[in-house]
């Protein structure tokens, strides 16, 4: 991931959204980090613009690292230094503390759970965190997702009780978890292929509670595909992570699971009003994975996706991925998940049964917080 994405992705963008893009990768070479500069100094460059779009795009400790890492916080010849850096570091240097008490927790959940004798598969999260960031602490992580065979709920349920974990919400005390409505369970053993949430109460200022989300199945039962959790994870890879063994998808399993993520969540209306729709840091996840891939990974998982007929979805987020990060995905990958009609990448609300399309174009839309104005509404309880 080496393009200047001051051309391309970031043509016509105001100056913060494209120093975010320039930003947003784990490390920076010295012509990217000459580029950042420049962009900082643009006369029409605004930081509080800057700020805000970090944190709603979850990089603000990535950019803290940056900061810290190469100096940005002082001046280089007639380029300014970036201001306020301690707000930056210290975002990073939170999230460090922060990541090490949810490792440390998830890490007795996995000790847990191998005790019992339970095959899991950790997504997403501390799996990108300990691995192709190699730091934790740059990335913000909110839960603990795994992979999970139907036929082991009840056995995990049993396991996380004696943790102290409950199936519900976060009171709004604070101080307890609270039980979800009744609707909201229906709605969700109909439409989700994941357990209503496990949390426990965190008590500390950095973490409101831990969440542990289990899940079946890599793709939503409304998107008329599925890869149940007992099949993928015969293939899970063996792992060390937070401080104890666990396991992994196998690596086509999980970029196609990344991509079946940010799908859902780019195109699902609870998202897209909860303005978590499209988060930068999601592509970004996406980008480093496929970047270590060769011809072998793709190969695998090119058979992997039509194994599953999941070429729509994977189109889909490979695309835009590729929009933002060039060098991250073959060209040649594309042609071959193209799907002859494309008309279904400026859609969304279409697993809702609301299909509704953008108004502006990718990546502006990346960046416009009022970009839902179709006036469609979730159906997802929230209670």
């Amino acid at each position: 991931m080496t393009e200047n994405t001051d051309t391309g992705a970031g043509i016509g963008l105001p100056a913060h959204a494209r120093l975010l893009l320039a930003m947003a990768r784990p490390r920076l070479d010295q012509a990217q980090r000459a580029e950042v500069r420049t962009l900082a100094a643009l006369p029409e460059f605004s930081w509080p613009d800057f700020l805000d779009a970090a944190a709603w795009h979850k990089l603000l400790p990535l950019i803290g690292r940056h900061v810290d890492r190469y100096r940005l916080d002082r001046k280089q010849g007639e380029l300014p230094a970036f201001p306020y850096p301690w707000v930056f570091v210290s975002a990073y240097v939170g999230n460090r503390i922060r990541n090490q008490a949810l490792a440390d927790e998830f890490g007795r959940v996995f000790d847990e759970l191998n005790a019992a004798g339970l095959r899991f598969a950790v997504r997403k999260g501390f799996s990108l965190g300990e691995g192709e960031y190699r730091d934790p602490a740059l990335r913000r992580i909110a839960d603990l997702d795994v992979l999970l065979a139907r036929s082991d709920t009840k056995a995990a349920h049993e396991v996380l009780s004696r943790l102290g974990y409950a199936q519900g919400r976060l009171a709004e005390d604070g101080e307890r978890i609270e039980p979800y409505s009744r609707e909201t369970q229906a709605f969700w053993r109909m439409n989700l292929s994941n357990q209503l949430p496990y949390r426990r109460v965190g008590g500390r200022p950095e973490i409101s509670d831990f969440n542990v989300d289990i899940c079946h199945d890599i793709f939503q039962k409304k998107s008329g595909n599925s890869a149940d959790a007992a099949e993928l994870l015969g293939r899970a890879v063996p792992v060390h992570l937070c401080g104890t063994g666990a396991w992994i998808p196998e690596p086509a399993d999980r970029l196609l699971d990344l991509c079946s993520h940010l799908h859902k969540e780019a195109t699902s209306l609870h998202f897209v009003e909860d303005k978590q729709d499209l988060q930068l840091s999601k592509f970004l996840d996406l980008a480093v994975v496929a970047a270590s891939y060769g011809p072998a990974e793709w190969d695998t998982f090119r058979e992997r996706v039509r194994d599953y007929e999941a070429e729509s979805i994977a189109y889909y987020s490979l695309h835009f991925t590729a929009m933002l990060y060039p060098d991250s995905v073959p060209a040649e990958v594309l042609d071959t998940l193209r799907p002859e009609d494309t008309g279904y990448l400026e859609e969304y609300g279409i697993l809702d049964g609301q299909p509704t399309r953008w108004g502006q174009g990718f990546p502006d839309r990346l960046f416009n917080t009022g970009r839902h104005t179709a006036g469609t509404v979730s159906n997802v309880p929230l209670r």
